[in-house]
């Protein structure tokens, strides 16, 4: 679904074209979607765009140029199902609305129009079959739209509900100061002395700063193995693990890793400050609509295969 969405939207049409194949030349069928084709050299060519795109050459990875061309040959596929439905539906599509998505394409892309036509040659197509292929990119996203985007409605309660249940994902980055010391696991026999007077001057309540200085051979142990304030996502994912679950003033216990071992110590935490509703209330009704958007249109993708005369000839 996620793949389909991407291919009909505008702000990739650019990059998304197919070169030309050329018509005249005799061509093998590999799919049949009920009274649609799809041949052998149009498959080939959204391969190799595909390809290129990965950085994957052809003789390097047969296996995964293999998955490409599959995924590929679904995503036409489904393209055909979709085209034959907005046929259906009268879907029409006038020349300004290609004009206006040829401008949207050029500013988002940040090219001129003698850019956008070589750009276009490159890929072994003319002006005017690129405006045949947006024509019928943007009528399928007009169809999808007509029968599923002007459905759909978010209420109230769903905002609300939503923000609740993530509430921790509107929070504002939190704040850690934190005191380390570390034990290299250089000399074991030293590591182990050191571990054991630390892990009894922490029992016996000993002042972690102390224990640094005469102990760590970590950052900063004149300064009581002081790190400073680091941001949630700054540290690395273990010593955040490690603090998160930490009061101030309270000590991890040992954490041992391949070059030694590690105490970590809060001394103070900021907590972000959460983003009130009134302000992400945008952002999580176009989550909700794009889920409900994916899931009906998977849906009704899946229906439409199922009662399709599909055939397969590769």
């Amino acid at each position: 679904m996620k793949r389909m969405i991407m291919a009909l939207g505008l702000s990739a049409l650019l990059f998304a074209v197919v070169p030309s194949s050329g018509a005249e030349t005799v061509d093998r069928v590999v799919a049949i979607i009920n009274d649609s084709i799809i041949t052998l050299s149009e498959l080939n060519a959204a391969t190799a765009v595909a390809i290129d795109k990965l950085g994957v050459q052809g003789t390097e990875d047969k296996r995964k140029v293999e998955e490409v061309r599959n995924t590929i040959l679904d995503s036409l596929i489904e393209q055909r199902l979709v085209k034959q439905a907005a046929d259906k539906a009268g879907i029409e599509i006038s020349d300004r609305e290609i004009d206006n998505a040829v401008e949207d394409i050029k500013k988002q892309n940040n090219l001129t129009q003698e850019q956008l036509l070589v750009a276009l040659a490159q890929s072994g197509l003319t002006q005017k079959e690129y405006r045949e292929q947006l024509k019928e990119q943007i009528r399928q996203v007009k169809f999808i739209n007509k029968e599923f985007r002007s459905k759909i409605s978010i209420q109230a309660d769903d905002i609300e509900d939503y923000y609740r249940q993530n509430i921790r994902e509107f929070s504002g980055t939190a704040v850690y100061r934190m005191n380390m010391i570390f034990l290299p696991s250089d000399d074991r026999k030293v590591m182990n002395e050191r571990l054991k007077l630390v892990t009894d001057g922490l029992s016996s309540g000993e002042d972690f700063r102390q224990l640094a200085s005469h102990y760590s051979d970590g950052p900063s142990p004149s300064l009581g193995g002081d790190l400073g304030y680091m941001k949630t996502g700054e540290m690395e994912s273990w010593i955040e693990e490690a603090v998160k679950s930490l009061q101030p003033g309270q000590a991890s216990a040992a954490i041992a890793r391949s070059e030694g071992v590690y105490f970590i110590q809060l001394t103070e935490f900021k907590a972000g400050e959460t983003r009130p509703l009134a302000e992400v209330k945008g952002l999580i009704q176009d989550r909700l609509f794009k889920k409900i958007m994916d899931e009906r249109f998977s849906f009704w993708l899946s229906e439409v295969k199922r009662y399709a005369h599909l055939e397969i000839r590769m």
